[in-house]
């Protein structure tokens, strides 16, 4: 949200898009591709409330929700695009660069998180790559959840270019690491 304040009174005034902004994933669960003469297009099938929102949405991301739709395989990485406000052409930037994935995580409150980082371990990229509480998971969901964040790094990787990630993100150090954490901290093991 943003505001603005009134010269007369001081006050702040909101300003722009009151309502939350939508994600890729709601507008795709609304939309299919029709095959035409020209190629492949984009319908929205919703006429629900906010529709012109949606219609606006589906105009200016016409590419995005095209890929989206076609490989939802990658849904995870369009999702994880759209919070980071990457682009294609943002990504390609980090190419040279040499970027590790480092996890971070707090024995009080059990949260686990991942992302991308630089040598000084600066979060890279806007957003993690993963986010958990491993008290609440169970061995293999979380053995889960580490092998799509090691597939999401490896499609961050690829889709930028970076042969370093793209290394990193197919370790076993890391999955290794994690484990190590899993065991350590998590009170009901099963060793499912």
């Amino acid at each position: 949200m943003e505001f603005k304040q009134e010269l007369e009174t001081g006050l702040l005034k909101q300003i722009g898009n009151t309502e939350t902004t939508l994600k890729i994933k709601d507008v795709a669960s609304k939309c299919r591709l029709l095959k035409t003469e020209n190629g492949l297009k984009v319908e929205l099938s919703y006429t629900g409330p906010n529709a012109s929102k949606y219609l606006q949405y589906v105009e200016k991301h016409r590419e995005e929700l095209t890929n989206y739709l076609l490989h939802p395989d990658d849904a995870d990485l369009y999702e994880w695009m759209e919070t980071s406000h990457q682009t294609p052409i943002t990504l390609k930037k980090h190419e040279k660069e040499k970027l590790i994935i480092y996890v971070s995580f707090d024995p009080e409150t059990n949260i686990m998180k991942t992302g991308i980082a630089d040598d000084n371990v600066t979060l890279k990229l806007g957003t993690s790559l993963m986010n958990i509480d491993i008290s609440k998971m169970s061995r293999n969901e979380f053995k889960l959840a580490v092998y799509d964040m090691l597939l999401l790094a490896d499609e961050i990787a690829l889709a930028m270019g970076n042969e370093e990630l793209r290394k990193m993100a197919n370790i076993e150090m890391v999955k290794t690491y994690l484990s190590e954490i899993y065991d350590k901290y998590h009170d009901g093991i099963s060793n499912v």
